[in-house]
């Protein structure tokens, strides 16, 4: 039989080819190049109809006059071809000069569209700013607007990134329209405006994210928030969350940047207080100079289904412990959404690969499918630098999330998204338009954010695309997929601790219409299957014990049992058993029943041999032997030595024991040593507190020969390094050399 180590490492050798990249085997939709102008366009967003799923309206951040205006695309046929134009320069909140720039688009559902544009007079020299709200009825063959949200007509105040949402829930509320941004200058603040009658006319703005003034990160001003997202609960209730830093509880920066959130429970007149709910990593930059960003994308679930009344969020984050790639992790939440679920990965390549993921951007069906799109570099091995759609799905209320599905049918270069410069028209034509443009700067590289919508199983997608060598807007549609499983434990090439192990994967259809077959083999190719299960869950127990050391393989095939159809199989993943805990180390120093005075002291155990697999121990430590004060544990050591890198208490008994664990996560427990710390003088006979002089050997002489009382600190009087619990004849002469011959320091305990 092959040592566990090297079977291991055979294992791996046999798959590692299999999980280089991790997504389906199903192939892309057909890609549509939306845009056709060789500038920069990105910052996409997209919606469909509610009232008429043939009608699908997009907008983006368009540069091809030579300066920042919006582009709408729209499509009659459920995204299969498209119209693009520009929000007409008359209908700008300022002049045919002004800058328009973060679009976004939401719908009622009543089929009116809303789409929102950050305006302000670049050119007019006045710096005003203000977010536009264009509305249309007709599914957008016309829009009116633009209609301002707010105006402070202070040019000191820059308005930026804007997003939207609109009450769909039916409820007292529904039809309110809400849209949140962040003010500028710092310190910035984040705002959010309601709606109650179509964006015809807006109420008051309310500051839901405010100012922050600290010193504690070194400035006088901090980020206060940025990239705040919208969303409605199925009660009607507003929920805004947004990145920014967070303050101490002396109101000081913490230096930490937070998810933050607060709700409205009377349709967006008054707010909750804003709280940090957990952290993240804030601004970042991805591989190609990417800028990237923890920016929510959050929605609700008001599906009326098994799921309603959930609350989702996406957001890009430096994973841990995958050697600090960027990857887009998934929380879900309820109620009055201040407690969030732990972290769950969403995009699924391999974490030994260094590509990054991020920009996601999550909806939720109405059957309450949660649809997640989002940037990935996987297929760009080894320097991970090209970019791809991709798209994620969720049919159990976010606890799991399918198979990734490419969506990009090529992948993108960063270095061919076009250079965009000052944004300063030189030259006019006879209606004023500019028709010229400088180049300088990449503009936002692939912008900040993408877009993806649903209608039940009906999917579309708007994202930005270099591979025609500058930057435009794709786009997809297509059909959910039954894709094959997502394996999720045991994870691949690992130890199980028992016999019977459970096999678990992602849910890969819709609730109550799925079912899996799942397979156990001894090799990879399952010319040998001994186990077979048919099931109505995610999960498979295996029934018969498994006994051999060699590895074991598995997979999965998901059905559709509303259709017949079925997936390909799942990845081939492996595990082994070991049930077989490793022999318990021996404790060797310090010894039991040791008075030390040493706070600093070298704890040493014995190895221990687990048939050549590597182990790893744990030293606990017990303050306060037999009523234990406090614990401290030193986990995942690979030596059998530690210098203790903390000072002990004084005074104190300490119990002390090291656990062994093998690759499976079997252990085993030393036996308990006990010893205790004294702030002894070493050489101290007499317990004066000073010392040595001649009154501490006088004393130790007259305990060792003459029947004297003993030293108040035994230990004090082990003095030559060789601790034997009381002092002999060779401590007297190392204590006399010492004082009188100049021998060598006292060791003592």
């Amino acid at each position: 039989m092959l040592p566990r180590q090297l079977a291991l490492a055979l294992v791996l050798l046999l798959i590692l080819p299999l999980i280089s990249v991790a997504d389906s085997s199903f192939p892309p939709p057909t890609n549509l190049r939306l845009t056709n102008h060789p500038t920069l366009q990105n910052e996409q967003q997209i919606f469909i109809c509610p009232t008429d799923s043939n009608v699908v309206i997009a907008n983006w951040r368009d540069f091809r006059i030579g300066f920042r205006q919006i582009g709408v695309g729209r499509s009659t046929d459920g995204g299969q071809t498209w119209t693009d134009s520009l929000i007409n320069r008359v209908m700008q909140e300022f002049n045919i000069d002004s800058k328009q720039s973060d679009p976004t688009i939401t719908v009622d559902r009543l089929g009116n569209f809303y789409m929102t544009a950050l305006d302000w007079d670049a050119f007019g020299l006045s710096g005003l700013s203000t977010i536009s709200v264009y509305r249309t009825t007709d599914k957008g063959v016309t829009w009116t607007g633009p209609v301002p949200a707010m105006w402070t007509g202070d040019p000191s105040i820059f308005e930026d990134k804007q997003f939207t949402t609109v009450d769909r829930t039916g409820g007292p509320h529904d039809g309110n329209f809400y849209l949140s941004w962040t003010r500028f200058p710092n310190p910035d603040r984040i705002i959010i405006v309601r709606s109650t009658d179509g964006a015809q006319t807006f109420d008051d703005t309310v500051t839901v994210g405010p100012v922050q003034t600290s010193t504690g990160c070194g400035a006088n001003i901090i980020d206060a928030g940025q990239f705040s997202i919208p969303f409605v609960a199925p009660d009607g209730d507003v929920h805004v969350m947004w990145q920014g830093f967070s303050l101490d509880s002396s109101d000081q920066c913490s230096g930490m940047m937070m998810m933050k959130h607060c709700y409205s429970e009377d349709g967006g007149v008054t707010y909750t207080p804003a709280g940090p709910i957990f952290p993240v990593s804030g601004y970042m930059t991805a591989n190609g100079g990417v800028n990237t960003y923890s920016q929510p994308a959050a929605d609700a679930d008001i599906s009326d289904g098994p799921f309603d009344g959930n609350y989702y969020v996406a957001y890009t984050n430096v994973g841990n412990p995958d050697n600090g790639r960027q990857d887009v992790f998934f929380r879900k939440s309820s109620g009055t959404g201040e407690v969030w679920t732990e972290p769950i990965l969403i995009n699924d390549a391999d974490s030994a690969h260094l590509m990054d993921a991020f920009h996601p951007w999550l909806i939720v069906n109405q059957e309450g499918v949660i649809i997640v799109l989002f940037y990935d570099q996987r297929y760009d091995a080894p320097g991970y630098l090209l970019f791809d759609c991709m798209a994620a799905y969720s049919f159990d209320g976010g606890e799991s999330f399918s198979t990734n599905h490419r969506i990009s049918d090529v992948s993108s270069s960063p270095f061919n998204l076009k250079f965009i410069g000052e944004e300063k028209p030189v030259e006019y034509d006879e209606a004023g338009i500019p028709i010229h443009k400088a180049f300088g700067t990449r503009a936002g590289l692939i912008g900040e954010y993408i877009g993806v919508s649903a209608f039940h199983d009906k999917v579309v997608s708007i994202w930005t695309d270099s591979r025609d060598g500058n930057s435009e807007c794709y786009s997809a549609n297509w059909y959910i997929p039954l894709l094959e499983p997502r394996l999720m434990s045991p994870a691949n090439g690992n130890y199980v601790t028992t016999s019977l192990p459970s096999l678990h994967w992602a849910t890969a259809w819709k609730h109550n219409q799925d079912s899996y077959r799942v397979e156990l083999a001894t090799d990879p190719s399952f010319a040998t299957i001994i186990r077979e299960y048919v099931v109505d869950t995610n999960m498979a127990f295996v029934d018969s014990n498994l006994t051999s050391t060699d590895p074991y393989y598995w997979r999965a095939k998901a059905f559709d049992l509303t259709s017949g159809d079925s997936s390909e199989y799942s990845q081939v993943w492996s595990f082994m058993v070991d049930f077989t805990a490793p022999s318990a180390p021996s404790l060797v120093e310090p010894i039991d029943g040791l008075t030390t005075g040493n706070l600093t002291p070298t704890f040493v155990w014995s190895a221990v041999d687990d048939g050549g697999s590597p182990v790893t121990y744990t030293l606990e430590l017990v303050y306060g032997s037999p009523t234990p004060t406090d614990t401290v544990a030193y986990a995942g050591l690979t030596d059998t030595l530690l210098i203790l890198p903390d000072s002990l208490p004084a005074d104190v008994a300490v119990s002390w024991n090291v656990t062994v664990q093998d690759l499976a996560g079997n252990p085993a427990s030393s036996a308990n040593f006990t010893f205790n710390t004294s702030s002894f003088v070493c050489g101290d006979a007499n317990g004066s507190g000073t010392g040595p002089d001649i009154s501490d050997l006088v004393y130790l002489v007259a305990f060792m020969f003459n029947g004297g009382p003993p030293p108040p600190v035994m230990a004090a009087t082990d003095v030559d390094g060789i601790y034997s619990g009381t002092p002999d004849i060779a401590d007297l002469v190392y204590l006399v050399a010492y004082m009188f011959s100049g021998g060598p320091d006292l060791i003592c305990p």
